[in-house]
């Protein structure tokens, strides 16, 4: 009776999809779902998102069951829909992916190209800038190849994701691509991707793409008269109308009266005008908050609903398997039988053999146990070692101050000074290499290559070991291939700088006379690139054959190297480490008593065209920078003062107090703000988003000594611009300063 009843229930829906056949779509495969296209369009527009699930639900289950892959890819993505109506952009995520794995497996390139359009609306809506940046240029590249109108969709969402992230000039350039597209392109010849998607209107197209070009021009000129234009070439009702489909629709509104308020306070000083769209900017915001309130409300009932919904139907499918099961129950009940007596008999062999090894395991593990001791009494060494580093140069920095405030001569007070910066510099080139062999231990070395000469990477080289050279008595020399001066390769500065400090210091420490030598040259070169021989040669003391197997291991140089001569053991370790980001190796040639020499050559990209930072030359020359400087220590106040008065066009205000900043930036006009992170009352981070709340365009830069990449990515979602570690070389910091000051003077 069971099989009959099956037979029949199989035998109604059959006939239920023919008679239905008129009404339903159909997949390229021939495969047919078991709902209506037009029924479920009206079910979603009239938010009736729940029986739209049920619906999409026994489709899936059907489709699963028949093997219907176009059916199944169809129904996974109206789940996505529906999902991505509510906002819930991860689940939704998940059955996109699902559908675009099918049709691509069915090559159906215009489904293919109407769900790669959803996942960069979805990206977009959902903040994941990261996937967007992926799925973008794969979603506009089968639009363009299919001319469908989802170039332009595709196209409004990356101006979105530009618009939220402050990305101006990619903001700029890409309206003004959408509107050179739009005017070129006939609306006619596109093929309309689906049946019930609203045709694109190309006037509401043209307002999105200006309204966003508008806001680009505005930002570009600070606010300024000029850059209001565009702006208010754009009426509100066709803006209105134009995002009648976006679910900012108010947050954008709100926007654009509140350019406008902008505009007649700062450009016109008509306050009534001013204070009017302002109080319509913040009807705007208080109808978003009052919708997204409710929308959050009911779209969270309606996901646990359609989450129950989809587990009941896998538990009756789960009933359903197992009523089929007990018919089978005896033999699986003997299959189970035979397995428990076979894993019995396997569990006794192994038992016995584990009796059998349990001596020498004991063993193993006291062997182990000795290691980890040895390993601890090395730590504890290497603890003890770096006291010693730190006190001797903490010791000769207090003793040098004494020595100059005590000394008179000019002459030797400059000796003490450049040996004061000698103990200065190692102390803090010590603590990096402390941090930066736990962060190698646990996270990746990331590259950030940037364009630069290899003279001036090995003059920031020079100008940091130089002085401890020249106090030890020794010749420091460079010997740097002769190439253009104008050529520049792609190099992360610091990393490569931290990689020659260490090899030099190194070579310093162990050389008690003569001569320590950093050699340049060059062994191959391309159209593309140029690969760089890097020698660090020295007189010292030399290395034994023997010990060339652990000169590159943390804390080992104790078993080897002269007792007098005993440094921190982690430079060599650090530099092999970071060698490994460029995909390249150390190694070292060496006679005892006479000297060594550590080489690797690196192949690095040229950059055919440098840009040194237009963005340092400002459109008004005669307009000089005025920056605040916020910072709880006031030492770190002076310091930084003394440097931002150094820079020609610059002048600054300190303040020690996190809030009193925020009362500094609304009364007065700065250009730059520096930003510590570390503050008692409210910490830089705090700070900064209470400034972006009334300025969101003014530049904030950190400055801490907190250096991770935690750090920089907590700053960047917060409002900064970039982070600054202390302490920081002047001339990076004066580079920096000009960049975002806006400020053309000597240099």
């Amino acid at each position: 009776m069971h099989f009959i009843s099956k037979m029949y229930i199989t035998v109604l829906f059959i006939l239920s999809s023919f008679f239905a056949l008129g009404q339903n779509d159909y997949d390229k495969d021939s495969s047919v779902c078991t709902f209506s296209d037009e029924n479920l369009h009206r079910l979603v527009s009239n938010d009736s998102l729940y029986e739209a699930s049920l619906l999409l639900e026994e489709s899936l289950s059907f489709a699963i069951n028949n093997d219907l892959k176009g059916a199944e890819a169809k129904t996974y993505f109206h789940l996505g829909k529906v999902l991505a109506k509510l906002e819930n952009y991860k689940n939704a995520e998940k059955y996109y992916f699902r559908a675009l794995k099918l049709y691509d497996s069915l090559q159906i390139e215009k489904e293919k190209d109407i769900i790669l359009s959803h996942l960069t609306t979805i990206y977009v809506n959902g903040k994941y800038y990261q996937k967007f940046d992926s799925i973008f240029p794969i979603a506009q590249h089968q639009s363009i190849k299919l001319n469908s109108e989802l170039q332009f969709v595709n196209l409004e969402n990356k101006v979105k994701k530009h618009y939220y992230n402050f990305e101006n000039d990619s903001l700029l350039e890409t309206t003004t691509r959408a509107l050179a597209k739009l005017d070129n392109t006939n609306f006619k010849d596109l093929k309309i991707s689906s049946k019930y998607n609203t045709e694109l209107n190309k006037d509401h197209l043209k307002t999105y793409f200006l309204y966003h070009e508008a806001i680009a021009k505005m930002r570009s000129e600070n606010f300024k008269e000029s850059g209001f234009d565009l702006f208010f070439d754009i009426e509100e009702k066709d803006l209105e109308s134009a995002l009648h489909n976006d679910k900012d629709q108010s947050r954008m509104l709100a926007s654009f009266n509140y350019y406008k308020f902008l505009y007649y306070r700062d450009v016109e000083k008509n306050l009534d005008s001013a204070v009017k769209y302002l109080l319509v900017s913040d009807t705007y915001k208080y109808n978003e908050l009052t919708t997204n309130e409710t929308k959050t409300k009911k779209n969270g009932d309606l996901i646990y609903k359609i989450i129950t919904t989809e587990q009941q139907l896998k538990l009756t499918e789960k009933t359903r398997n197992n009523q089929e099961k007990i018919s089978r129950a005896f033999l699986i009940s003997t299959i189970i039988v035979s397995l428990i007596l076979f894993l019995s008999l396997v569990i006794f062999y192994f038992y016995y053999k584990a009796r059998k090894n349990i001596t020498q395991i004991n063993s193993q593990l006291r062997e182990k146990n000795n290691q980890l001791l040895t390993i601890d009494k090395e730590r504890l060494e290497f603890f003890s070692i770096l006291s010693h580093e730190l006190r001797t140069p903490i010791y000769g920095i207090s003793g040098l101050a004494t020595l100059i405030k005590q000394e008179e001569e000019d002459d030797k007070k400059q000796y003490y000074l450049n040996s004061l910066i000698s103990s200065s510099n190692y102390i803090s080139i010590l603590i990096d290499n402390v941090l930066q062999a736990t962060k190698l231990r646990f996270e990746d070395k990331k590259l950030r290559p940037k364009p630069d000469k290899i003279n001036n990477l090995i003059k920031n080289v020079t100008s940091s070991v130089e002085i401890a050279a020249k106090n030890k008595g020794l010749n420091f020399h460079t010997d740097i291939q002769d190439s253009n001066e104008d050529e520049y390769i792609l190099i992360d500065r610091v990393v490569f700088s931290q990689i020659l400090i260490n090899l030099s210091y190194n070579a310093i420490r162990y050389t008690k006379q003569g001569n320590v030598t950093i050699s340049v040259s060059e062994k191959h070169r391309t159209n593309d690139d140029v690969t760089l021989l890097f020698e660090v040669k020295d007189t010292g003391i030399g290395i034994d054959e023997a010990h060339r197997s652990i000169v590159f291991n943390a804390f080992e140089n104790k078993n080897f190297l002269d007792q007098n001569s005993r440094g921190s053991g982690l430079g060599l370790h650090i530099v092999k480490t970071l060698l490994k980001s460029y995909n390249t190796n150390i190694d070292f040639i060496s006679k005892k008593g006479v000297g060594s020499t550590f080489f690797f050559e690196t192949t690095f990209k040229l950059a055919k065209k440098v840009d040194i930072d237009s963005s340092l030359t400002a459109t008004n020359t005669n307009h000089k920078s005025h920056i605040l400087i916020v910072d709880d220590n006031k030492i770190n106040l002076l310091i930084t003062k003394k440097n931002i008065e150094k820079i020609n066009g610059h002048s600054c205000e300190t303040t020690s107090n996190g809030r009193q900043s925020i009362s500094l930036v609304k009364e007065k006009n700065f250009d730059l703000i520096l930003m510590d992170i570390n503050m008692p009352d409210m910490d830089g981070f705090e700070v900064t988003k209470h400034i972006r709340m009334f300025n969101p365009n003014i530049p904030i830069l950190a400055l801490t000594a907190l250096n991770s990449s935690e750090i920089e990515e907590k700053a960047l979602k917060c409002g900064i611009n970039q982070v600054i570690t202390k302490p920081y070389n002047f001339e990076e910091f004066k580079h920096i300063i000009l960049k975002y000051s806006k400020v053309t003077y000597p240099m």
